[in-house]
């Protein structure tokens, strides 16, 4: 991040930003909307429509791309940060708008036909680069109870895998109706919660421009889904909340890093546990699978919307872990304790989808043991979609 001095915070309660702020977001929740219905009418038009195949579980042809509202909302209105503090412009507009721009133009290109995985990586260690050279890498990690992990040299090749893991992480998220758009309502708003901590108002108004575009989106995505996100959206939003920790200026991006991104600890653990678990049963963890903590959970009986319920829900006592983890007054102690929550979560959600998995293995009928294990075949034409698209 630039080295000038912050700006200071808003809205003050006399001053019209109170209300023009707030006004803003809710634009951008109802026209984020509107176009996401527009583009569900489209879709056929331009050739964004997801038609079943041996890797899906939904029946009927679905609109997909409609993560080009969000891309377009959440950029706009975060010029406005620009608009309201130059000294910012170099930062917001060159170290995250652009970069997730440029991933976001790749997503809709693979949405229409698909690009190569080879060259999608490129690209995102590609906008990576360009996101760290401008805003700077993670040079060290603060522990609260432990010390300050100093990074070194590894600053800039651990900030690229976080970058180009976020956005593909994310991208792996939007398999399921309503997954991705609530996760970045929880994610924008705790991002937006701990900018107010910290006094940060391009990360305040960026993450909750985000977190609106989030709930325009969820209006139509949200189970039985009208349209999905597509690899626009969700790539768009990868890059973009990995991308918004590192506006924290650098003496204090080593306190506030982690507990930023505490909130996003499901979308990352899911993606992390099949990657490493694939690669262990020597399968490819980048051909596309159904093979997520999330989809093995919606094929044991738990239905989208309380799947999207529970990961947002487990999102949500990470965002407030991680305000815990960012105030200073509380006792280091605790605050240590409050950054182990994902871990112990995360350990129930992986006992919880085992035991599950294990009960209706033994409930059901010879034949159809893995159930929770393995994808099941497509649905008739008849049948409705149970899960949102393939991965």
């Amino acid at each position: 991040m630039i080295n000038s001095q912050q700006p200071p915070l808003f809205p003050t309660f006399d001053s019209i930003e109170s209300v023009l702020w707030p006004g803003i977001a809710l634009a951008v929740f109802v026209v984020t909307a509107v176009l996401v219905d527009v583009l569900i009418l489209l879709a056929p038009r331009w050739q964004l429509v997801d038609h079943p195949n041996e890797r899906s579980a939904h029946a009927l042809p679905t609109a997909r791309g409609g993560g080009l509202s969000i891309v377009l909302t959440t950029a706009l209105a975060a010029l406005g940060v620009c608009l309201r503090w130059p000294q910012l412009l170099p930062a917001v507009l060159g170290g995250v708008i652009v970069p997730a721009l440029v991933i976001a133009a790749v997503g809709l290109i693979d949405d229409i036909r698909p690009v190569k995985a080879t060259l999608r990586l490129l690209i995102q260690i590609a906008m990576a680069i360009v996101v760290i050279a401008i805003l700077g890498p993670l040079n060290s990690v603060d522990l609260p109870g432990i010390q300050t992990v100093q990074l070194g040299w590894l600053g800039w090749p651990i900030t690229i895998l976080w970058i180009v893991g976020l956005i593909n992480a994310f991208n792996f998220m939007d398999g399921s109706d309503g997954m991705a758009a609530l996760g970045a309502v929880v994610v924008g708003g705790f991002m937006t919660l701990i900018g107010l901590q910290i006094n940060n108002p391009a990360l305040i108004l960026m993450a909750a421009f985000a977190a609106a575009a989030g709930g325009g989106f969820l209006v139509f995505n949200w189970s039985p889904a009208r349209v999905f996100m597509g690899d626009v959206g969700s790539a768009f939003l990868g890059i973009y909340f990995a991308s918004l920790p590192l506006l924290i200026q650098e003496r204090e991006r080593s306190v506030i890093f982690l507990p930023a991104v505490m909130a996003l600890w499901p979308y990352v653990f899911d993606p992390l546990v099949s990657v490493i678990r694939r690669a262990c049963n020597g399968h490819n963890p980048l051909v596309p699978h159904r093979e997520f903590l999330f989809h093995r959970l919606i094929r044991s009986g738990v239905s989208h919307s309380w799947t999207a319920l529970l990961y947002a829900v487990l999102a949500a006592l990470g965002g407030v872990a991680g305000m815990v983890l960012a105030d200073q007054e509380i006792a280091a102690e605790f605050r240590g304790l409050a950054a182990l929550c994902p871990v112990v979560l995360a350990g129930f959600l992986v006992l919880g989808i085992e035991s599950r998995c294990r009960r209706v293995a033994l409930a059901a009928p010879p034949g159809e043991a893995l159930v929770c294990r393995t994808a099941p075949p497509l649905a008739g034409p008849a049948g409705q979609p149970t899960e949102q698209r393939s991965l």
